[in-house]
């Protein structure tokens, strides 16, 4: 009885365990659904169409959503958003010249739509244009209310990507988040990084200084510490490039 007991209650921690993240899927499945119904008795409904293909994207059925796309510019080649719609899926499913394509089209009705031209950025990473993508991560950063602090790290590390010659800007714009978002941990980090990587030690020890010692307490920043000291040393050649690697790596 007891071992039958043992056998339930692991049986309900394994089923408590593994339903949160069975739910996002099971409710996709069931919109899903839902729409398929819908669209037996409507079937050229193009925002119906829309909206199913964007939860294939999600559910990642990136054929079946290819298919909705498709659809839809059967019934509406000209629908003002199904690029934006489908250059998303093919970035996303790694065809990004195919989704460059949407993309560009879409943003040259929609020139500040923020998430397309994160998308687009993405695009042109996965290219190896980061200066593109630098170009695009700074529109949004321009026509956003509010940017969020990674839009600034990932302004910055399209521009570390694009070489060391661009270390300068990107440190620039870790300078301009850092104004807006004071002590914000993953910009510091970034800002602490480039510095290490030109062996600029006093900019490293200054951002450093600004975060609270539990946050140097972890292993991140214990590895950027034995870097900052490392290259205080006569002979820090060695600390330099492994500070170079450590920045590129991201």
């Amino acid at each position: 009885m007891q071992r039958f007991l043992q056998l339930t209650l692991w049986s309900l921690l394994l089923v408590i365990a593994l339903v949160p993240r069975a739910w996002p899927h099971a409710d996709l499945e069931l919109q899903i659904e839902g729409l398929t119904l819908q669209l037996e008795h409507q079937p050229d409904n193009v925002e119906w169409l829309l909206k199913r293909g964007e939860m294939q994207r999600r559910h990642e059925s990136p054929g079946l959503a290819r298919d909705d796309f498709k659809r839809v510019r059967e019934i509406q080649p000209d629908h003002a958003t199904v690029d934006w719609f489908e250059g998303r899926l093919e970035v996303e499913s790694g065809h990004p010249e195919i989704g460059l394509r949407h993309l560009d089209q879409f943003l040259l009705a929609n020139p500040d739509h923020a998430i397309a031209l994160q998308n687009r950025a993405k695009a042109h990473l996965l290219l190896h244009q980061p200066l593109l993508a630098a170009q695009d991560y700074q529109r949004v950063i321009r026509v956003s209310a509010k940017p969020a602090p990674s839009l600034y790290s990932s302004n910055a590390l399209a521009l570390v990507a694009a070489g060391p010659e661009y270390f300068s800007q990107a440190m620039g714009v870790v300078r301009v988040g850092l104004k807006r978002f004071s002590g914000e941990v993953s910009l510091t980090g970034l800002g602490t990084d480039i510095s290490l990587a030109v062996a600029d030690t006093g900019t490293a020890q200054s951002l450093i200084n600004t975060l609270p010692a539990s946050i140097l307490g972890l292993p991140q920043w214990k590895a950027r510490l034995a870097l900052l000291n490392c290259e205080a040393e006569p002979s820090a050649e060695n600390c330099k490039a492994a500070a170079l690697k450590k920045l590129q790596d991201q």
